[in-house]
């Protein structure tokens, strides 16, 4: 980790020397930005997405699958993330973005959010306070759907992000609505999927003085 600080620090000086010719005042400070990707899912009708395969088969009373009969259908996803990668620079962070892009691959309505859990899987934060967000619909074109996609982004600044000190893995969820079902696509519903991608910009402040004193000292 202290490489990667390092590696960032070393970067942010290439950037400040080759646009200030003089020195910094003693009391400069800069705000210096990094990205960091978290991960990506694909949830689908499968084990992995938490989704009860039982429901694929037909019941012989409707002709269709269980699943049709279901109001919604909950997909769900825990990936690893451990905000101690950041604590580096805990003092410095003053707000972080998170960047959430999904990719509705359903001809259906759908709901996402995304939950920060500790190391036993409890509920930290969510990453939408006032609930779940709304998923437009996939575009169908024929038997395939061509995916809606949307970027949302959310600040959490430094009195939130403390709380996120003991997360160490994400929780992503997802409910496809069953209420406007095109009961001619069902059987094509297992290759549909919700594309979730996740990540990160930190926002940093710093003293230019103090840092490159810290590095010289080094």
């Amino acid at each position: 980790m202290k490489f990667c600080r390092t590696v960032i620090l070393f970067l942010i000086s290439i950037l400040i020397f080759s646009c200030i010719k003089e020195e910094p005042d003693e009391e400069s400070k800069w705000n210096p930005e990094f990205s960091l990707a978290i991960g990506y899912t694909s949830l689908g009708m499968n084990d992995d997405s938490g989704f009860d395969t039982a429901l694929l088969l037909i019941n012989t009373f409707t002709g269709l699958p269980y699943w049709t009969e279901e109001i919604d259908i909950p997909l769900s996803y825990t990936m690893p993330f451990d905000m101690g990668q950041l604590s580096d620079f805990s003092e410095e962070i003053i707000s972080i973005m998170f960047r959430l892009n999904t990719y509705n691959g359903f001809p259906n309505e759908a709901l996402g959010q995304v939950y920060f859990l500790d190391a036993s899987n409890n509920i930290v934060d969510s990453l939408f306070s006032t609930g779940p967000i709304t998923l437009d619909p996939g575009t169908v074109n024929g038997e395939t759907v061509n995916s809606t996609h949307n970027q949302t982004d959310i600040v959490f600044e430094q009195s939130k992000i403390d709380d996120l000190t003991t997360v160490r893995n994400i929780l992503i969820k997802g409910e496809i609505s069953n209420v406007s079902l095109d009961t001619t696509l069902v059987y094509y519903y297992p290759n549909y999927t919700l594309g979730i991608q996740l990540g990160l910009q930190a926002e940093l402040s710093m003293s230019i003085s103090d840092e490159f004193s810290n590095q010289n000292n080094q």
